[in-house]
């Protein structure tokens, strides 16, 4: 059976008006961390053509002051309806056995996707053919470790980890799978205020894990039929907007301001829904073989 994988280097910013209507509605099942996360209750107010982030209300929960791009490609950036089931958990690493963050890593996440949603439930009908399976993860576990272990180490057994969790959502039916890889966090205010030494070991450990993580879906599209794989760069991304802000609209590339507008940063270490709407945007551009992009 066909595969397909690809390696996107966004430059686009589309228009924030939704495509026209595709026959086939989406399950977008995420995890991660920050970055990802909108603070979704599997046990509250379940995703509907109404309200298709379920909880809470569309721009809460999140760490960007606004929506995310989660809400971003549910709501706004998609050609047909999307239902959001967000895992993701603020401070998550892939395996809090290998690196601990002490929150709920993404083994726990996929847990409960297993418990809650594997046997396609009333509030999430899903089938191979129209869930997409969402990844973002790897800021915690590189921001926890890269001081204090060799990437060459940590990162092949964090990869097998990982792969084993889509795996698991393989087993499960899961067929369409989108992974981001770790953004230019090295040149985020805290990473950046801690001196350019600590700045450079932070992104020798960025390339080493993005360097990993595209080996790792390669061996995942290889090992496993039928996938319909997207492997989004948000490092080329996020770099093409700090290389130049001011072509999007930003004063600078290290400037934090809370309105999650004016300045790339959000905080010291996250954009701000700005930026989201304009890596979704980006996004979409390369999602259309997922479904309802």
């Amino acid at each position: 059976m066909k595969h397909f994988i690809s390696i996107i280097v966004g430059a686009g910013i589309a228009s924030a008006v939704p495509l026209q209507s595709r026959a086939t509605d989406t399950f977008f099942f995420t995890f991660g961390d920050s970055y990802t996360m909108t603070s979704f209750d599997v046990g509250g107010t379940q995703p509907t053509a109404k309200k298709p982030m379920g909880n809470p209300a569309l721009g809460t929960g999140t760490t960007t002051g606004g929506i995310n791009w989660v809400g971003d490609l549910t709501t706004v950036n998609n050609a047909s309806l999307v239902l959001s089931y967000n895992h993701a958990v603020g401070g998550a690493s892939i395996d809090n056995s290998l690196v601990n963050t002490n929150v709920d890593d993404m083994v726990t996440q996929v847990g409960v996707f297993e418990t809650t949603y594997s046997e396609k439930p009333a509030s999430a009908p899903w089938s191979s053919e129209n869930a997409v399976f969402g990844f973002w993860i790897g800021i915690n576990d590189i921001g926890w470790a890269w001081s204090s272990n060799e990437a060459s180490l940590l990162v092949p057994k964090l990869m097998a980890r990982y792969k084993a969790l889509a795996e698991q959502i393989y087993t499960n039916g899961g067929r369409k799978f989108l992974f981001l890889n770790v953004p230019a966090v090295s040149r985020s205010p805290q990473i950046l205020n801690q001196g350019a030494d600590a700045a450079n070991g932070h992104a020798a450990w960025v390339t080493a894990y993005n360097t990993g993580l595209k080996a790792m879906v390669d061996d995942f599209i290889a090992s496993n039929s039928g996938t319909t794989t997207v492997l989004y760069d948000t490092w080329n991304f996020m770099t093409k907007i700090l290389d130049a802000p001011a072509t999007y609209g930003f004063s600078d590339a290290t400037c934090v301001n809370a309105d999650g507008v004016s300045c790339v940063w959000w905080n010291d270490y996250h954009p701000g829904y700005k930026y989201h709407q304009l890596q979704a945007a980006d996004m979409k551009l390369q999602m259309q073989s997922l479904g309802a992009w």
